[in-house]
């Protein structure tokens, strides 16, 4: 009788965590209906010109393929020369990251890294929480800027911006001891820790190229979003549209949100520009970004899919695993 009263809550729990976003979904549709009408949101649309959408298009691509160089070259040996089975990869994983509620999407790199390169779990997390770090600390520099420019700490812009591209370089130099002072420590925080440290590239080279190619990764991403935010939200300065796009891809890391992002995306978008757009034109241009998102990431699950997978993947990693093993 004792273990059912205990189960009770936990079954309760997950039973409202699992609905709960979905009713999320279904009250931010309501709400853009009842406000403002779906139509009236998605005609804009109308006046794009279709070569300008499939550049765009193209470009979102594109940054895909840089984030697939990426992986390619932190794995050289597991992946080789199946460009276009990692770039599968790459392409499914976004489409996951971008539809699953609250980040679940995360979870299939690592299942797909052990499908298509047999590549064990604890190395392809390492690997992923590297990059995130490395995402999210970029994301962040081209926050820094637009938000204090518009501050009366706008001559601490360049002194701070120096600081905070020293930090991966002070991160991997001092990457020993950050591994000793968490080593043996319990925790989320220092599992997580030492996990990322252990994703670290070995070579000073690679952490460079790896850097490197993150940058142009959110260059390509970030500069296309922010030419398709300015389509929906003109008369607003650069700085004002970098800091509305930058706002909806933080909102990725957070702990709650509703299918495909629906709802805590618009905010994030909409906080910058609130204070230099009219509320209706902003949320307008927030909705009609996320779409593109969304609908980028769609289209590049659909290459993905339509992608040939190398047969003789699991097999050359198998073959490289059983070569180490018998060297050892």
């Amino acid at each position: 009788m004792t273990d059912e009263k205990t189960k009770s809550p936990s079954l309760a729990g997950g039973w409202v965590a699992k609905v709960l976003p979905w009713l999320v979904l279904l009250a931010f549709l309501a709400a853009v209906q009842y406000w403002m009408g779906w139509e009236k949101v998605l005609q804009p649309w109308l006046a794009f010109h279709w070569p300008q959408l499939l550049l765009a298009l193209g470009l979102m691509v594109l940054s895909y393929a840089v984030r697939t160089w990426r992986l390619v070259d932190y794995f050289p040996r597991e992946i080789g020369a199946h460009y276009l089975t990692a770039l599968r990869l790459t392409l499914l994983h976004n489409l996951m990251n971008n539809l699953l509620p609250a980040r679940t999407g995360e979870a299939s790199f690592p299942l797909l890294m052990r499908r298509y390169f047999i590549v064990p779990y604890a190395q392809s997390v390492s690997a992923l929480l590297w990059f995130r770090l490395l995402d999210l600390h970029t994301i962040l520099c081209f926050a820094i800027y637009p938000l204090l420019v518009v501050t009366p700490f706008r001559r601490f812009v360049v002194p701070v911006l120096v600081l905070w591209m020293l930090l991966p370089l002070l991160l991997y130099w001092l990457r020993n001891r950050v591994e000793v002072y968490f080593a043996g420590r319990d925790g989320r925080m220092s599992e997580l820790a030492q996990q990322a440290m252990y994703g670290l590239p070995d070579s000073q080279l690679q952490f460079f190229k790896s850097w490197g190619l993150t940058w142009l990764n959110w260059l390509v991403k970030l500069g296309t979003l922010i030419w398709v935010l300015g389509q929906f939200v003109p008369n607003v300065s650069t700085n004002m549209l970098i800091a509305g796009v930058v706002g909806g891809e933080l909102t990725s890391v957070l702990p709650f949100h509703a299918p495909a992002g629906v709802g805590t995306y618009e905010a994030g978008v909409i906080a910058p520009l609130s204070g230099v757009a009219l509320l209706p034109t902003a949320t307008q241009g927030a909705i009609n970004l996320h779409l593109f998102v969304l609908g980028s990431a769609l289209l590049g699950g659909i290459l993905g899919w339509l992608l040939p997978v190398s047969r003789t993947t699991g097999t050359d990693v198998e073959n490289v695993s059983s070569g180490a093993d018998a060297d050892a």
